[in-house]
């Protein structure tokens, strides 16, 4: 889905031992510029993130609205939660719906004035 948008992005990475599902736009910035980064953790079923690998996830990206977690049901923690099952309105301040996950990386990649060359269909 990001490749067929051309949405800059590093997929299946390791940064301090923690495993990163997608890091956007690059690794680069979320070193230097971590307040331009989205993290997005892809939760499987019945996953989990443990207190001490959220502390580490913390410590790369400070910034709570830059952590993302993707999961087919609601996920408790301090993340924006994408989730297929937007039905339950538990924690529905921080829940969007998966369908909107394209159209808030591209709003935040324009927030941020990324300038890596990308166009939609």
């Amino acid at each position: 889905m990001l490749t067929a948008s051309t949405i800059p992005s590093v997929r299946k990475v390791s940064i301090d031992d923690i495993k990163l599902d997608i890091v956007i736009p690059n690794i680069a910035t979320l070193r230097n510029f971590p307040e331009k980064t989205i993290v997005i953790r892809i939760i499987k079923e019945d996953g989990s993130i443990s207190k001490e690998e959220e502390q580490k996830i913390k410590n790369i990206q400070p910034n709570h609205d830059n952590l993302w977690v993707v999961s087919k049901e609601p996920f408790l923690g301090n993340y924006i939660n994408y989730t297929v099952d937007f039905e339950n309105k538990m924690n529905a301040s921080m829940r969007r719906s998966f369908h909107d996950i394209i159209v808030d990386i591209d709003s935040f990649l324009e927030r941020t004035r990324n300038r890596s060359f990308r166009f939609f269909h």
